[in-house]
C-alpha cells in the first residue's frame, strides 16, 4: 500500500462534516482554544477528526449509502490534510473502505482525492447516527458511555458480515 499520509498532506484536501449538524456535534468534542474543563465522560471526542472518523465508522457498520450531491451543498470544511491531521494507520484504512467500496479495478480507489471524497460522504451520512446515539437520554449514561456502547455495537455488526 502506497504511503497515504504523506500523498493526503502534500495537498490540501478538506474534510467536512454535515452543516446543519455543526452545533449538536461541537457539544461532544474538547476545545482546544480553551481550557476546558469538561471530562472525556461528558466530551468523548478530543478532535473533529476524531468525530469524523467515527462517523465514518457508523456509516459503514450501519450500512448506510455515502451522502449524495455536492459536498458544498451539505458540509463544512473543518480542516485540510496538508495540516497534517491523518495519521498513516487512518489514511490506510481510508484507502482500504475506498478499495471496498469502489472495488479493486477502478482506478479511482488509489486516487486521494476520491478517497477522501468518498470518506467526507461517509462521515456526512454516519454523523446523524452519532448524534442521534449520543443524545439519546439514558439514566445515568454519559456522551462516552454512549460513544463506548455504539462502538461495540460496530463490532457486533462487523463480526455479523
Amino acid at each position: 500500500m502506497n504511503d497515504f499520509a504523506s500523498q493526503f498532506t502534500a495537498r490540501g484536501f478538506a474534510l467536512v462534516l454535515p452543516t446543519n449538524d455543526k452545533p449538536q456535534f461541537e457539544r461532544y468534542i474538547a476545545k482546544q482554544t480553551t481550557s476546558s474543563t469538561a471530562s472525556v465522560e461528558r466530551v468523548p471526542f478530543r478532535r473533529q477528526v476524531d468525530f469524523w472518523a467515527f462517523s465514518i465508522a457508523a456509516a459503514l457498520a450501519s450500512g448506510v449509502s455515502p451522502l449524495q450531491g455536492p459536498v458544498s451543498k451539505w458540509g463544512t470544511t473543518f480542516i485540510y490534510t496538508s495540516q497534517g491531521i491523518l495519521n498513516e494507520d487512518l489514511c490506510s484504512l481510508l484507502a482500504v473502505i475506498a478499495v471496498a467500496k469502489l472495488g479493486s479495478d477502478n482506478p479511482d480507489a488509489m486516487d486521494p482525492s476520491r478517497i477522501i471524497d468518498l470518506a467526507n460522504r461517509l462521515a456526512g451520512a454516519g454523523c446523524p447516527i452519532v448524534l442521534k446515539r449520543l443524545s439519546e437520554d439514558k439514566l445515568r449514561t454519559t456522551p462516552m458511555d454512549r460513544v463506548i456502547e455504539l462502538s461495540r455495537s460496530f463490532t457486533d455488526g462487523v463480526r455479523s458480515v
